[in-house]
């Protein structure tokens, strides 16, 4: 597990110059936060691997991996594909949403809806993301780095001024999820998250709380 030394550098280089760096957090969304619909993902940025392999490919096959038969985005048979492939899934965030409670309120275009859709697009690891805020903004970087590589790799996956979060709830009552944070925006949004240590919940919304 990262120090809290190594995770703040590793937000270090997503600041603006004078800004200072607050409060950090290792976390990942809480059970239940409902995935956002294809239609409002961007397409994934194809691999520097699969990139390589395509320049390879002869020119009508590398014109059929871009047509539109295999973009579940644009072709009805295969968005019919991809909803079979998300079916269990959906019935187990079903169960999750049914054992846990609500993680999240408001629709796609709140706040906390821009959030989720921004970290589903950051397309990092589940449990790799980092939290943090600052005298000027708030920041969640995605963890992205490759299975092969050992040295971690983080990318900005959302921002947003100081002003758009209302406050950090840590340990909500009438929820079972320990490590709970309850992210709330100032539109009347909000959405769960859980902090990677038992302890850090707390003491990220105190030091969240403190600066205001």
């Amino acid at each position: 597990m990262s120090t809290d030394t190594e995770k703040r550098e590793r937000v270090r280089p997503f600041m603006d110059m004078g800004e200072q760096l607050i409060a950090v957090c290792s976390y990942e969304l809480g059970p239940g936060v409902p995935t956002p619909p294809e239609s409002l993902l961007a397409p994934p940025q194809p691999s520097e691997l699969h990139r390589r392999i395509e320049e390879k490919l002869p020119r009508p096959l590398r014109k059929l991996t871009r047509s539109r038969l295999l973009d579940p985005l644009r072709s009805r048979p295969a968005a019919a594909a991809n909803a079979v492939d998300r079916l269990p899934d959906a019935v187990d965030d079903l169960g999750t949403r049914l054992m846990h409670g609500k993680n999240m309120e408001g629709g796609w275009q709140s706040f906390a809806g821009h959030f989720v859709i921004s970290l589903a697009n950051a397309r990092g690891s589940a449990t790799g993301g980092l939290l943090a805020v600052t005298d000027r903004s708030w920041l969640a970087l995605a963890d992205v780095t490759p299975l092969w590589q050992s040295t971690p790799v983080v990318r900005q996956a959302w921002q947003a001024p100081r002003q758009a979060v209302a406050t950090v709830r840590a340990n909500p009552t009438g929820v079972l999820q320990k490590r709970r944070m309850d992210l709330e925006f100032t539109d009347g949004s909000w959405v769960a998250l859980l902090a990677s240590a038992s302890t850090d919940a707390s003491a990220f919304a105190a030091e969240a709380a403190r600066y205001r």
